[in-house]
């Protein structure tokens, strides 16, 4: 019979209750449909926010409430939305790859490495989307704003005053 030092029991049952949490989220992320199954046509299931209709969200991410915020006025619609979801990383990235331009929006920058990031234009808006890995889900953060805010009035300008001549 072996009988093992105390500490090496501990630390053998800590790993394996990391394993079992590794596999049993592992096996549980969903994965974006970009293309219906099957081959047959059809729409991609979405959601929309009323500020950003033509920015498509999967229905598989949720709106965080707490960190997302929009700022609305007349001319324009600006701010930034947070959605989780526990779906699979990859089929999120290539959801909105594809999604995007399909709603008339250019990409003019990406970075890929442990977190992506795209960067889009479309007239005179821009989107930028980061998405990285949470040890639980998948969290997307999407910035919509005017490339240039209208000036609704001038700035006021003080006037210049002459300094006195003193003699």
């Amino acid at each position: 019979m072996i009988i093992r030092p105390r500490h090496q029991t501990i630390i053998f049952g800590i790993g394996l209750f990391f394993l079992a949490l590794m596999v049993l989220f592992t096996g549980c992320t969903k994965t974006i449909q970009t293309e219906p199954a099957g081959g047959e046509e059809g729409p991609i299931p979405l959601v929309t926010i009323r500020e950003f209709p033509d920015v498509p969200i999967p229905n598989e991410l949720e709106l965080d409430d707490k960190e997302s915020f929009v700022y609305m006025t007349p001319e324009f619609a600006t701010g930034m939305l947070v959605y989780n979801g526990n779906v699979d990383y990859d089929s999120v990235v290539r959801f909105f790859s594809e999604t995007l331009p399909q709603n008339g929006w250019q990409l003019q920058a990406s970075l890929k490495y442990t977190r992506t990031l795209f960067f889009y234009q479309k007239e005179s808006r821009v989107c930028l989307l980061t998405m990285g890995t949470t040890p639980l889900n998948v969290k997307v953060a999407i910035w919509v704003a005017p490339l240039e805010t209208p000036a609704p009035y001038e700035p006021m300008v003080e006037p210049v005053m002459e300094e006195p001549v003193i003699q």
